[in-house]
């Protein structure tokens, strides 16, 4: 038996809208749980992370950061930069060490 979780809607007169393609001759079991609104599901992060990440409740944070954007200022510095470059050259390598 396989499970396939397939949203249906309806038009204005109650009729099924884009029916999915079925296979010949099966047996069908549907459970239809009938919802004005699909309820919008809330996005947690894992046990493992909790703690970890520091979000901000206000949007203006995201929308006006505290510091302005300079294009011409670099990421990283030569030395973060020569490091970087040194690490990812070790991890090809197959040094395990690189991916701590």
């Amino acid at each position: 038996m396989q499970a396939e979780r397939v949203l249906l809607k309806t038009d204005a007169q109650g009729n099924l809208i884009g029916l999915p393609k079925l296979p010949p001759h099966i047996h069908l079991e549907a459970i239809f749980l009938l919802e004005d609104k699909i309820p919008e599901r809330k996005r947690c992060p894992p046990p493992k992370l909790k703690g970890t990440v520091i979000t901000s409740t206000s949007t203006s944070d995201a929308v006006h950061p505290s510091t302005p954007f300079d294009p011409f200022k670099p990421a990283m510095s030569d030395e973060e930069w020569e490091a970087s470059l040194d690490r990812t050259a070790r991890q090809i390598s197959g040094d395990p060490e690189a991916f701590k």
